[in-house]
């Protein structure tokens, strides 16, 4: 299953979508990234920093992974606010 999320760049002020799977795994076009893409980024939602790491860079996407703790209070994010009001750091 994916989940299509919009969030808000916060470089460059546009709105992009992440696609958000089951397995923690939330992938980012790679034409929305600067190049080479970071190593670690964040998720600022409702005053919270959600970090994320990298993992791979396929099909033309970047794939962060989520680690369990940040993920709990995504998903709890998710489910309370639509739409989810993130920036993308």
């Amino acid at each position: 299953m994916v989940l299509k999320v919009k969030t808000i760049d916060g470089r460059s002020g546009r709105v992009i979508v992440i696609r958000v799977r089951s397995n923690r795994r939330v992938a980012i076009r790679e034409s929305e990234l600067p190049a080479p893409p970071p190593r670690r980024i964040a998720l600022r939602c409702m005053g919270e920093d959600l970090e994320m790491r990298f993992v791979a860079q396929q099909f033309g996407y970047v794939v962060y992974y989520m680690p369990a703790a940040s993920w709990r209070r995504f998903l709890g994010l998710l489910t309370q606010y639509y739409p989810l009001p993130c920036v993308l750091m």
